[in-house]
C-alpha cells in the first residue's frame, strides 16, 4: 500500500527541472535525424509539450 501512494505521488508531482534540460531530454529521445530536426523545430517554435496520437490527433503531455 506505501509503495502504491508513493507511485500517485510521484506522477503527480510537478517536476522541478529547468526548461533548458527538458529540452535536453526530449531532444535525446530522438531516434534518427530526421526525429531530430523535427523536435528541434517543435522546440524553437514552443510546441514541444505536445505530441501526436494515431495519424491525425494531437495531444498535451
Amino acid at each position: 500500500m506505501n509503495s502504491l501512494l508513493k507511485s500517485l505521488v510521484n506522477l503527480f508531482s510537478a517536476s522541478a527541472a529547468p526548461a533548458q534540460d527538458r529540452d535536453d531530454r526530449y531532444l535525446a529521445e530522438s531516434v534518427d535525424i530526421y526525429d531530430l530536426e523535427r523536435r528541434m523545430k517543435q522546440v524553437d517554435a514552443g510546441h514541444h509539450n505536445l505530441y501526436a496520437i494515431g495519424a491525425y490527433g494531437i495531444f498535451m503531455r
